[in-house]
């Protein structure tokens, strides 16, 4: 039987994007996750946060209002044995 699924960023209201990105911005992405346990996904919410911040198309400081969210385990879910 299939464990219950943890609640994610859906349970807090967000919406799935999907998009393809280049193999150099997929390779910084995997650097920071490395570096910092932040799930790719938070940098990216965070980053379109502080872009449209920065464009005037969000009040200051929505980006922080973000919760980050940690990888599901150490590094990277592709280095990790399931």
């Amino acid at each position: 039987m299939a464990e219950p699924r943890k609640p994610g960023p859906k349970s807090l209201g967000f919406v799935e994007l999907r998009t393809m990105i280049t193999p150099e911005l997929n390779a910084m992405l995997d650097r920071v996750v490395r570096s910092t346990g932040i799930a790719k996904a938070a940098l990216v919410r965070d980053a379109l946060a502080r872009y449209g911040e920065s464009l005037d198309f969000l009040p200051p400081g929505t980006a922080e209002l973000i919760p980050p969210t940690r990888t599901s385990g150490p590094g990277l879910a592709s280095d990790r044995k399931d």
